[in-house]
């Protein structure tokens, strides 16, 4: 699947104003898809699919990305192994 989180906003726009509810969800989820891709530079969804992964700055791991050193010991996430 190339697209995740379609389902929710409709049902909370069912619920919240029926029909006229859902058009307004899927409205505004369109307006900040559109906003979204526009700031990236993707117009269009092949462009996004094919530029995605070089739009995506990563970072080498610190010690604010893992504060407790010993967090693994306790069974939680985290902590530099």
């Amino acid at each position: 699947a190339f697209s995740a989180g379609g389902e929710k906003p409709y049902l909370w726009g069912l619920a919240a104003g029926g029909e006229d509810g859902v058009c307004k969800a899927y409205e505004i989820l369109k307006v900040e898809l559109d906003r979204a891709m526009g700031l990236l530079g993707t117009p269009t969804v092949d462009d996004l699919k094919r530029e995605g992964p070089s739009l995506v700055k990563r970072r080498g791991g610190s010690v604010r990305d893992y504060p407790d050193r010993n967090a693994h010991l306790r069974g939680y996430g985290g902590g530099i192994v």
